[in-house]
């Protein structure tokens, strides 16, 4: 659901890929976003696994989602062929971890994360648990996390808010508290939700 200047940069991201570490999905659905870094990442010669996590189950909003988009699912059906239709044709080393996030990122293998891209983590506690376990493998001065979601509420209007609309702030906050931990790369508030950040230095957690 992206824009195309996002797949263009996404593109050029993966493109940037300088092997420092892994290149992952948290949330990534059919896969444009993931086909369009892997696009990238391919022509920089990455040679790692491109970690995907998803529940890959579509819910009543996902499937109204792809119907305006003149894509036909049903409610509960496995989306990970189609993941997995759309991407490995890209790159044969997608590693696609199906489940609930944040338990599934218990998977994950503790390797350096040098791209990270947040889209299904958009609320508490799914997204500060989620953080939490990736934040120590990000490598200071070169991780990018990609939050596709970064304006998901902040550009609606009043009466296009839901009740629970404040929960969806909780990653615009995380970077506000920590914005002396990130340098913003790309805003593309003006035509898309995302936001792509460069991690700087490690962040000294409150107890």
């Amino acid at each position: 659901m992206s824009t195309p200047e996002v797949h263009q940069y996404l593109n050029e991201l993966g493109r940037g890929w300088t092997g420092q570490g892994v290149a992952m999905e948290v949330g990534c659905w059919l896969g444009a976003t993931s086909a369009a870094l892997l696009d990238g990442l391919v022509e920089a010669g990455y040679d790692k696994l491109y970690w995907a996590f998803d529940k890959w189950r579509s819910n009543e909003a996902e499937v109204q989602k792809a119907y305006d988009q003149k894509v036909l699912l049903g409610i509960s059906q496995d989306l990970l062929p189609i993941f997995l239709k759309n991407t490995k044709s890209i790159y044969p080393k997608v590693h696609a971890v199906q489940g609930i996030i944040p338990p599934i990122l218990n998977m994950f293998n503790l390797t350096p994360i040098e791209i990270c891209l947040f889209d299904a983590p958009k609320s508490n506690p799914v997204f500060s648990d989620s953080i939490h376990k990736l934040l120590p493998y990000f490598i200071p001065g070169v991780t990018v996390l990609g939050l596709l979601d970064y304006y998901f509420y902040l550009r609606r209007k009043e009466d296009q808010l839901k009740k629970d609309w404040e929960k969806f702030l909780v990653p615009v906050q995380f970077i506000e508290e920590h914005r002396d931990n990130f340098t913003v790369l790309r805003d593309f508030k003006e035509n898309s939700s995302c936001v792509f950040f460069r991690y700087e230095k490690p962040i000294s957690w409150k107890k």
